[in-house]
């Protein structure tokens, strides 16, 4: 009973002391009894001056950057590794050290590497073309900053997307006064896909279906009335509102510590260790939950919090957050990471002997959530009460903490217990976890007498183009978010979109504030979710530029980052060119095209495309030597998109349709024309167009309009009295079956071919 206690009141800290910096290694070496370490709030900047020398000790590591390839899966695929490791090697450190670390860049193409939440000089921050130079292939970069925090961390590269192919690895920083004598553990937590990030990209920007079709997350109308919500389908889609889903990426494979199974067998009976867990994914967001037991958080980001006590954790991309946990007395309990799509999860499994196993995470109900989602008030509504996860986020009750006493802290007569042999206990058992739980040790207000400089910023975005933004401002168009040095910033942020988002402050820890007011807690990182508006607070005592961004990669390189500037600082080289190569990554063009190969002819459609700009073309020619091209370019002009201008040019020569000599008809034309695209309700795409002969023409049309999980139908209809209807059975991610009836090439079947 003694250690059941212990186990409740234990002060949050533990230390470690690892040698092995091997990708599975454990944080398995026991350290001397050390007193906690707390901060004084807010924390402070990093002071330094040119040709300072940092204090304390030296501690220097060499990461080589290089290709490699992988089998995650069955099969071989390109990865990037560090020293030869995925996850890459854990870095430790003390607190009052000074990190030496040579980034030696064995590759072919530019990299970098970002310190995530270690508190550091601007120009160590490691993000190209805004902080600091990338690393050139061939060459080496050192980075030396002091270290004035402890706790948990991660680094990653910030070039491109290279994180998703493995360029991350871990940081433990220890409290430079002593931590109670506990077993460690590092789980680094990451995602996996076989394919090549750039191409994940640019699938997800051409709409893609196949990523929610291997997830059983398309949503069809079949489905919608099968499951009761056929009226709920009509809704979403006249709002204009695509599928519901929470992840934008199917993944082959979800990682801890780069496997999906971790033993840690020398986790001893009754055990009570400490867990430092890291989610480094790219874009996926985990629950974490430990057998049937529950553990305690005892730090969040780095930082230590009012331990709690909880049965699953959600954690954020780019989150830490560290517990504690009791080994069982008999067996190995499972600590299971599952992936918030519900798709896959990763495991670690601490003692000896029969496996007890988390439980299962239903699967989501995307109805429900494409009901609940349909009946909410779209213009500000939060989503406390929303069932978004089977889908249960509201606050729940838990039970209460003490202050630990020195009784409670002494060990000697106690005679291990499992947090799985509770029974019979006379307490509230706890529920799951809600940022409103999290509690800061000592007040973290600001200074009171100073007026909040306070910054409202939408969170915004387009699921069917592919763009994310703040204030419907992708970076690459964005002005940077001016603050002046010593002011009390606030930022008020509202989630306008229908999907999570991880944000990042780089260079700063604020106030996260919620439920516990002048004990708000200290984060780096946070999630919002749809619908909801935060409110984070922090002191202006830095210099220069920092980046502002969601981490979940594809939406950060999709265009949802701003830049946070100190007005008055040095700028860097970087600065004063507007961050010219910094900004062009969100609006790289993304080609794609569909080639339909039928009994009677071939349709190529093919599209162009970045953020405002679209270049579309398409083709039809029939066996008996009939064709038709269309070629138009678009600016779109609304924020959401749905409007766009273009010009273009129709060449057509239907050799044996009845009006093939008649010029200017619509089977023999060679036409400029020019007119607009307007998105309606259903997510019918309606053409407007003259041309430069002066004849009108207006078109409908709906792509991809799916029927079941697999299949979908397409259908177009203009003025000049043409149509063309046409379904397709997907069978690959770039392969289908498919058939159509056209007006003028009338019935075929055959492929089309996806890209």
């Amino acid at each position: 009973m003694k250690q059941f206690q212990f186990l409740l009141l234990l002060i949050p800290f533990c230390s470690m002391a690892q040698e092995n910096k091997s990708m599975q290694m454990p944080m398995g070496k026991e350290s001397g009894m050390r007193k906690s370490t707390t901060y004084d709030y807010p924390l402070q900047p990093v002071q330094t001056k040119p040709g300072m020398a940092y204090m304390g000790k030296r501690v220097e590591y060499d990461l080589y950057i290089t290709d490699t390839m992988v089998n995650f899966t069955g099969k071989h695929r390109h990865a990037i590794a560090i020293n030869g490791q995925i996850p890459a090697p854990i870095l430790e450190f003390t607190e009052g050290d000074t990190a030496i670390i040579h980034v030696h860049n064995m590759m072919k193409m530019e990299t970098s590497i970002h310190w995530h939440g270690i508190l550091l000089p601007n120009k160590e921050d490691g993000v190209p073309y805004l902080t600091t130079s990338p690393v050139e292939p061939g060459e080496t970069y050192t980075f030396t900053f002091p270290l004035i925090q402890s706790g948990t961390y991660w680094y990653h590269s910030h070039t491109m997307l290279q994180e998703q192919s493995g360029l991350y690895g871990s940081i433990v920083i220890h409290p430079a006064q002593p931590e109670p004598n506990l077993k460690e553990y590092l789980l680094l937590l990451s995602d996996w896909t076989d394919e090549n990030p750039h191409q994940v990209l640019r699938y997800l920007k051409r709409g893609g279906e196949w990523y929610a079709i291997k997830k059983g997350a398309l949503q069809s109308y079949g489905e919608a009335i099968a499951a009761g919500s056929f009226k709920d389908k009509l809704k979403q889609e006249w709002q204009r509102m695509p599928a519901m889903d929470v992840s934008d990426v199917y993944y082959n494979k979800f990682l801890m510590n780069g496997q999906e199974k971790n033993y840690f067998k020398d986790a001893k009976p009754g055990e009570i260790i400490r867990l430092r867990i890291i989610n480094g994914s790219a874009s996926s967001y985990f629950t974490l939950q430990y057998g049937m037991s529950y553990m305690r958080l005892i730090a969040a980001d780095g930082i230590n919090v009012t331990p709690v006590s909880v049965s699953k954790l959600e954690i954020a991309t780019a989150e830490t957050y560290d517990v504690l946990i009791t080994v069982p007395e008999t067996g190995a309990e499972e600590l299971r990471a599952t992936s918030w799509d519900v798709v896959g999860f990763s495991s670690g499994y601490f003692g000896n002997g029969p496996i007890m196993n988390a439980p299962d995470i239903p699967r989501l109900d995307y109805f429900k959530m494409m009901r609940e989602m349909g009946s909410m008030n779209m213009n500000g509504m939060k989503m406390d009460d929303m069932d978004m996860k089977n889908m249960d986020m509201r606050e729940m009750k838990m039970p209460s903490d003490t202050i630990p006493t020195k009784k409670d802290m002494d060990m000697s007569n106690m005679d291990g217990m499992s947090m799985g042999n509770m029974q019979g206990m006379d307490m509230a058992m706890p529920g799951e976890f809600n940022y409103n739980m999290l509690r800061a040790l000592h007040p973290t207000t600001l200074d009171s007498t100073l007026k909040p400089r306070e910054i409202k910023l939408t969170l915004t975005g387009n699921m069917l183009r592919y763009v994310w933004s703040f204030d419907f401002k992708t970076l690459s168009t964005a002005d940077k978010i001016l603050i002046r040095k010593g002011e009390r910033v606030r930022f008020v942020l509202t989630n306008n979109t229908m999907m999570r988002h991880p944000l990042h402050l780089h260079g700063h820890f604020f106030r996260f504030i919620n439920a516990q007011g002048e004990y708000s807690p200290l984060k780096h990182t946070f999630d919002i979710k749809p619908m909801e508006t935060v409110t984070i607070e922090f002191e202006a005592n830095e210099e220069k530029d920092w980046f502002f961004h969601c981490h979940i990669l594809y939406h950060m390189m999709a265009g949802m980052a701003r830049i946070v500037s100190y007005e008055g600082s040095e700028q860097n080289e970087f600065a004063k060119t507007g961050y010219r190569k910094l900004k062009k990554e969100d609006n790289i063009l993304y080609p794609w095209y569909d080639l339909s190969v039928h009994s009677q002819g071939a349709w190529l459609s093919g599209n162009i495309s970045n953020n405002k700009m679209a270049l579309e073309f398409e083709g039809r020619a029939s066996w008996k030597g009939d064709y038709e091209t269309e070629t138009h370019l678009l600016r779109y002009l609304d924020k959401k998109q749905y409007l766009a201008f273009y010009i273009g040019y129709d060449y057509r020569k239907n050799k044996t349709l009845p009006l093939a000599n008649k010029p200017n008809s619509k089977d023999n034309r060679r036409v400029f024309d020019a007119g607009f695209y307007y998105l309606l309700p259903m997510l019918i795409r309606s053409e407007w167009r003259i041309d430069h002969t002066g004849r009108l023409r207006l078109q409908l049309e709906r792509r991809d309009l799916p029927l079941s999980n697999n299949f979908f139908f397409d259908f177009r209809v203009n003025t000049d009295k043409e149509y063309n209807v046409a379904a397709r059975y997907m069978i690959a991610k770039s392969f289908s079956i498919s058939t159509n009836y056209d007006s003028d090439y009338k019935w075929g079947i055959g492929l089309t071919w996806h890209y």
